[in-house]
């Protein structure tokens, strides 16, 4: 994963502001399945393996770990300077998420619904007043 990744510059030119988060959401869901790291935002961290643990839950462990790591560098490589700092020691990207979700997701859709509704409303006097 090099910064020539063009999945990696759509990132950092559409950083997340806040506004922008139904966007930003969707460009990281994108980079991560392109990067087969989708899964940490949807599936627990799988416990430390202890030293007798088999060497198929070592590498279940690894694969997570290398992924959360590659899906955290997506998010704050891709985020304004402020949302950066709040998030850097946050360690997991699925922590991340719901965290952001919460700061900006409820926003986002209201603001949709508003729209939705002015512009249904709008629509309905332009009817009314033909009538």
């Amino acid at each position: 994963m090099t910064m020539n990744n063009p999945m990696v510059s759509l990132l950092t030119n559409n950083k997340l502001s806040g506004a922008n988060f139904i966007k930003w959401r969707e460009n990281i869901n994108i980079a991560l399945i392109g990067e087969n790291s989708l899964f940490v935002l949807t599936e627990e961290a799988p416990e430390l393996p202890g030293e007798n643990t088999t060497k198929a839950v070592k590498e279940k462990f690894e694969r997570w770990q290398n992924a959360n790591n590659k899906a955290r560098y997506f998010m704050l490589s891709s985020m304004v300077n402020t949302l950066k700092t709040r998030f850097a020691n946050t360690l997991t990207a699925s922590e991340i998420m719901n965290q952001l979700t919460e700061l900006f997701g409820m926003t986002s859709i209201q603001a949709l619904f508003e729209v939705t509704k002015n512009f249904i409303n709008a629509r309905i006097k332009t009817s009314s007043e033909r009538a």
